[in-house]
């Protein structure tokens, strides 16, 4: 990907560049929709796929269909309307959620973690990691080792709150000198889940519900445990000491600020209009969130496709996440109109394949 500066112009004039775009691009075609579906029933044939894939143009759904097995040791279909795990595609709600926190006034960009979390650990990562550089992934903040892995799981058992895992990993120093760098990782967007809970005095997982999920409308959307046996919840496996178990062994019990909620696809596509028409953040905060800031990244959003050599039909902006039995890619492409989401409940990388193809083959917008 394509190393990236803001484009020199107003965020009102990209806004209005956008809409105009969309509106001037055609549908995908009816037989640029059958060759996504026969990609795809290929990859669940091969034993590569399953899930949901949702497409929509302009906000209008033109195409959604279910493939697999909700588990692979049952025998129940998936259901286009059933809930899949997000991975790191959730890091959009925490990102929607921090910067909420700016357009309140609560905070700015450049502020520091240490203007919030008045007690954190380390004091050179409190007074130097600004909000900006945990988004873009630019603080040098780490991951969290022990969320992950068969290895883990008596340690992982303890890590519940935010608060629990900077307990942990407080008191470490940024890898490199905040801002010099871009490393993607989990610990970063558990500091602004914490920083959320602190501004607004409310624990992260009701924040999400009542300030990002209820005015987007998705219903359907939230946190789960992991083995919650709920008919419409998708079970993702891995391979542990050669068998397959299902894939609760490896992955933090429940979904946080780093992602692993779960969600119908149709609630994403809601997600994406509802941030599209400034029902969940200022429209020109959210032009700067899904401008390219530092490479892949705007603020929180993945902001691609974007440079001198790259036609403006391929800058999408979204998020993807892949852990043990988990796949989920959410992207829209501005100019041409489309919102592309897989939601897999097998491992990457055939969900990415999947989401690539419509755009890749289909020529609905210069």
């Amino acid at each position: 990907m394509p190393a990236t500066s803001t484009p020199p112009r107003s965020l009102a004039a990209l806004a209005l560049s956008l809409a105009c775009a969309t509106a001037a691009a055609q549908a995908p075609s009816a037989t640029d929709l059958a060759r996504l579906d026969g990609f795809t029933l290929g990859l669940e044939a091969a034993g590569r796929f399953s899930g949901v894939v949702l497409v929509a143009h302009d906000g209008n759904v033109v195409f959604e269909k279910a493939y697999g097995l909700r588990d692979e040791n049952g025998e129940a279909p998936l259901r286009a309307d059933d809930r899949l795990n997000l991975a790191s595609a959730g890091k959009m709600f925490t990102s929607v959620a921090i910067l909420q926190q700016v357009a309140a006034g609560r905070i700015s960009l450049d502020s520091h973690v240490g203007d919030v979390l008045k007690d954190y650990p380390h004091r050179g990562f409190a007074d130097t990691v600004t909000v900006r550089q945990l988004l873009t992934h630019t603080a040098g903040a780490g991951d969290v080792d022990e969320l992950f892995g068969a290895a883990h799981a008596a340690g992982r058992a303890r890590l519940r709150s935010a608060a629990d895992i900077i307990a942990l990993h407080g008191g470490r120093a940024p890898e490199f000198a905040p801002g010099t760098q871009q490393k993607y990782g989990n610990y970063g967007y558990v500091v602004l889940g914490r920083m959320v809970e602190v501004l607004s005095g409310q624990d992260f997982e009701s924040y999400i519900r009542a300030h990002v999920l209820a005015p987007a409308g998705m219903t359907r959307t939230g946190f789960v445990d992991c083995d919650d046996p709920a008919p419409d919840l998708a079970a993702g496996y891995v391979e542990v000491d050669g068998r397959r178990v299902r894939n609760c062994a490896t992955l933090p019990a429940r979904g946080f600020a780093a992602g692993g909620e779960v969600a119908p696809a149709a609630d994403l596509l809601r997600f994406v209009q509802a941030l599209r028409d400034g029902r969940l953040l200022p429209l020109p905060l959210f032009m700067e969130a899904t401008t390219p800031q530092r490479e892949f990244m705007g603020l929180g959003f993945f902001a691609t496709g974007y440079g001198p050599d790259v036609p403006k039909r391929d800058f999408r902006w979204g998020h993807g996440g892949n852990a043990d039995g988990i796949c989920t890619d959410v992207r829209t492409y501005p100019h041409t109109g489309e919102t592309v989401i897989v939601l897999s409940n097998k491992g990457a990388p055939a969900c990415f394949a999947v989401s690539n193809l419509l755009h890749a083959q289909w020529k609905g917008a210069p």
